[in-house]
């Protein structure tokens, strides 16, 4: 009985260390995906040339039309500023 009480307290410490282990992994997956979607969103930013004056009108769109096609209004406003220049 006492052997099978030991036994039994050994693999709980044993789950608890993997637990431990993989919530540590885990943290550091989800810091590595954040980093990753953030340089994303820059690369994107660059790409379509928008500089840091322009972002907080493309952010209040973003957050106007959620749901909805947002590049379509990205791209109207490039037009609209094309045609003021």
């Amino acid at each position: 009985m006492q052997n099978k009480l030991t036994k039994i307290k050994k693999d709980i410490r044993k789950i608890e260390e993997k637990i431990s282990e993989y919530q540590s992994k885990l943290k550091s997956l989800e810091k590595e995906k954040t980093d990753l979607e953030n340089l994303m969103m820059i690369d994107v930013l660059r790409r379509h040339k928008v500089n840091h004056n322009d972002l907080p009108t493309i952010l209040q769109i973003f957050e106007e039309e959620k749901g909805s096609s947002v590049p379509l209004k990205i791209n109207n406003m490039e037009e609209q500023q094309n045609e003021n220049i």
